[in-house]
């Protein structure tokens, strides 16, 4: 994964140079002359940013699911409440502005963070001396701290869509990441989109100024795997576990 992450990096970075040359002979965007005669002001048909953003949100846990157990311990069922994530990610990004309302990025960067639950319960049935019957397995009212550290490499592609009127613009940003994480083995698929309407101030006055509203849909699946060692199980103590979860 890591070697696959430098590969990104690099192709962000040889990105716009690749792009600087096409834009210079194809004069990116496609329809500047245009544009531009018609009033417009367009960005530069290319650009590469660095970003920074720390996210502190409450997730849905889906399931806590067990496997690799000893098949005498049977219908397994452990409860949960709540679950929080904490996460920093730095990421550079690399665009492209192939229309005057469209552009097109890449993406990568690194996490890191935690996510954790509260599990509330633990029930399933031992079935030690077949065919008498099974024991069960019962704890409640449980309130036991379950985190998972994350840590990992962010990769993807997204897209922009904008257009305005006079002092008046509005845009919708929409992409595509996964994260590889290196800590526990899992990954973290991401679609999100954000749309944005604004008012450009500078177009009427010598004040550089642009104020805009927004909101944000996030879909995020994720999928971790590790070693379950304080759950009240007794001698199953240790074992693999399977978590899933999402964050609409």
């Amino acid at each position: 994964m890591k070697a696959i992450f430098q590969q990104l990096t690099r192709t962000l970075f040889v990105l716009p140079l690749l792009t600087a040359n096409v834009a210079h002979s194809l004069e990116l965007p496609l329809f500047k002359k245009e544009a531009e005669e018609r009033g417009y002001t367009l960005p530069e048909a290319f650009g590469l940013s660095l970003g920074y953003m720390n996210v502190s949100q409450g997730i849905n846990v889906d399931s806590i699911a067990l496997t690799g157990l000893p098949p005498q311990v049977q219908n397994l069922q452990i409860g949960t409440q709540g679950g929080y994530q904490e996460s920093e990610l730095l990421t550079l990004k690399a665009d492209v502005w192939v229309l005057p309302f469209l552009n097109f990025y890449a993406i990568g960067g690194k996490l890191n963070g935690y996510s954790e639950t509260t599990i509330t319960s633990v029930k399933g049935e031992l079935d030690l001396f077949p065919p008498f019957p099974s024991i069960p397995i019962e704890a409640d009212n449980l309130s036991e701290p379950f985190r998972l550290d994350l840590d990992g490499y962010t990769y993807g592609v997204g897209t922009v869509i904008a257009g305005g009127y006079e002092s008046f613009f509005a845009l919708v940003d929409a992409s595509y990441t996964k994260t590889s994480l290196t800590v526990i083995d899992g990954e973290i698929d991401s679609i999100v989109i954000s749309p944005r309407i604004g008012w450009d101030f500078s177009r009427n006055s010598d004040w550089p100024i642009r104020a805009w509203v927004g909101a944000q849909y996030q879909n995020i699946e994720q999928t971790l795997t590790g070693n379950v060692k304080d759950l009240p199980l007794g001698a199953v103590a240790i074992c693999r576990f399977w978590m899933t979860r999402s964050s609409p």
